[in-house]
């Protein structure tokens, strides 16, 4: 006997003995016919939840910067040598403090000579009036006189006035966050000396789409996010633009951030609006919703027993959870798991919770 007659007798009993098992198999069935679920008991195993009022709400996220309008790089008003620095950088400093000090030997010179013209113009116009009480000389040479004197008094104010401005000060209380210009470095406009700046009026300057602008209003609360700071914070909007940038469609927005907040200028800052708050509603999450071929939502819920599919009209969704406008009613039992494996009219089992 060789191999190919030994294969096939092989081939030959399996076959007679898998028609034998098919005909078992059928007989057991009555009527030959594929026994049902209430004859078999073999129903899908489900957990439903069940549909009841929540609340919800919506909120959209929008990027802006930290921003201060109390930061001043503060010029010399007129060109010098720094001779001295009187602070030095992260002081506190009040308004008017003295920073820096710009050199005036030059300035002083210049007020050495006024005041010794003064004196002269002011002994000359002595004289003048002395002779005009005795009728002597003329009235011209007497109000020359006058407008001598009073011409370098005018002149030693303005130059009295420069003298101060070579004492940088501060012009407002806050931080001496930079020095520009160190001792024996020329100082001339139009370069700053230093930087002062005051971190106890910080705000967020953001721009949002004009598709949300009738969810925008004064006084709205708000949460701030900063980059590097583990905490967020709540505040409220401070104003609303009233333009329409035409080049992005954007709105500007300005929120407000707390005194004493550890923020500094540049930060980059991310906002939560809110633009949807509903103290009721039915919600499920989106991960139950299907879509039929047709893009309609769907879900299975539990009736006596049975799973039926039931159409739902869904809205906004938030942090995975969809809001269902319509298509379920509170007490609803929304099929969770097992819902991809059910079909409508089905008997179902419910899993104990």
């Amino acid at each position: 006997m060789n191999l190919t007659t030994t294969y096939a007798g092989r081939m030959l009993a399996a076959l007679a003995i898998s028609v034998g098992l098919i005909q078992c198999g059928a007989s057991d069935a009555p009527d030959g016919k594929t026994p049902t679920q209430e004859e078999t008991g073999a129903y899908t195993r489900v957990s439903v939840r069940d549909m009841e009022w929540v609340p919800f709400s919506h909120s959209f996220a929008v990027q802006g910067n930290v921003e201060t309008d109390r930061v001043a790089n503060v010029l010399a008003e007129f060109p010098g040598v720094v001779e001295e620095v009187l602070r030095k950088e992260g002081d506190q400093v009040a308004k008017g403090d003295a920073l820096v000090r710009i050199n005036t030997d030059v300035l002083g010179k210049q007020r050495e000579e006024l005041l010794t013209q003064l004196a002269l113009a002011q002994t000359l116009l002595e004289r003048q009036e002395r002779l005009w009480g005795k009728d002597i000389g003329s009235e011209v040479d007497l109000l020359q006189a006058q407008a001598g004197v009073q011409s370098l008094e005018r002149s030693l104010a303005t130059l009295d006035e420069q003298l101060d401005k070579a004492v940088i000060r501060a012009p407002f209380s806050g931080v001496l966050d930079r020095i520009f210009s160190n001792v024996g470095e020329m100082a001339s406009p139009p370069m700053p000396v230093v930087r002062v700046v005051d971190l106890n009026d910080l705000y967020v300057r953001a721009s949002v789409s004009d598709h949300y602008a009738g969810a925008l209003s004064e006084g709205q609360d708000v949460r701030v996010e900063v980059r590097g700071m583990e905490e967020g914070l709540e505040s409220q909007i401070r104003r609303v633009g009233q333009y329409i940038t035409a080049a992005n469609r954007s709105i500007d927005l300005t929120v407000d951030l707390p005194k004493g907040t550890r923020m500094l200028p540049n930060m980059v800052a991310t906002v939560h609006i809110t633009d949807l708050a509903l103290d009721s509603a039915l919600t499920l999450p989106a991960s139950l919703v299907q879509q039929d071929a047709s893009g309609q939502d769907f879900v299975y819920v539990v009736q006596d027993d049975v799973a039926q599919k039931r159409s739902v009209v869904s809205g906004m969704m938030s942090e995975g959870v969809l809001l269902i406008e319509s298509g379920l009613n509170p007490g609803d039992q929304v099929i969770e798991r097992g819902a991809t494996r059910v079909i409508s009219g089905e008997r179902v089992e419910l899993m104990e919770s």
